[in-house]
């Protein structure tokens, strides 16, 4: 069940927010397109938020030397007019409406490219680059899946996490692409 805030936001404000996130996703898809495969093919633990509707849950995990690519089958944003813009325009202009979150990862660190977690409340999902430890799992702490290898205080107290199951293939960014737009 999607759940939003009572306060929409000035039509201005939200369409930039759309516009920065579209283009977070399109540089991202680019960097992974481009980066050499090289590195473990390995299987993070996803946690993400017991707030989290239905419909943003994590549905697979795409494993390529080196990286990962986490499909989520929606990102329901804060607000109702801003969660109905965005779905279009990612139909629109990525030709899904499924979350793609990728990271690098090395044999020590995760490199987040435009997806860390960092200073963020679940409605705020702010995009940083970061790298952290590997610790063997991941939590997505806001809306839009921005990602952390710690559980995030403010989730902790909205109830805590919950432990995904998602189905584990092995593929590139363009392989998860393709998922995602038969989602």
């Amino acid at each position: 069940m999607r759940r939003y805030l009572a306060l929409e936001l000035p039509s201005l404000v939200r369409n930039l927010k759309i516009k920065e996130d579209l283009d977070f996703q399109i540089r991202q898809r680019e960097l992974f397109r481009l980066r050499a495969k090289l590195g473990p093919e390995v299987a993070l633990a996803v946690f993400q938020p017991l707030i989290e509707p239905e419909e943003g849950q994590l549905c697979a995990i795409f494993l390529a030397p080196g990286e990962s690519h986490l499909v989520f089958r929606d990102e329901t944003a804060p607000t109702k007019l801003w969660d109905e813009w965005y779905r279009e325009y990612r139909l629109w202009s990525l030709g899904r409406v499924a979350d793609i979150e990728s990271i690098e990862i090395t044999e020590v660190e995760v490199i987040y490219h435009w997806c860390y977690s960092f200073a963020n409340l679940y409605e705020s999902g702010l995009h940083y680059s970061g790298r952290q430890a590997r610790t063997g799992v991941l939590y997505s702490s806001t809306w839009n899946h921005m990602l952390n290898n710690k559980p995030q205080t403010p989730i902790l107290l909205r109830g805590g996490y919950r432990r995904m199951e998602p189905e584990i293939y092995y593929g590139d960014r363009d392989a998860a692409e393709e998922y995602a737009r038969n989602l």
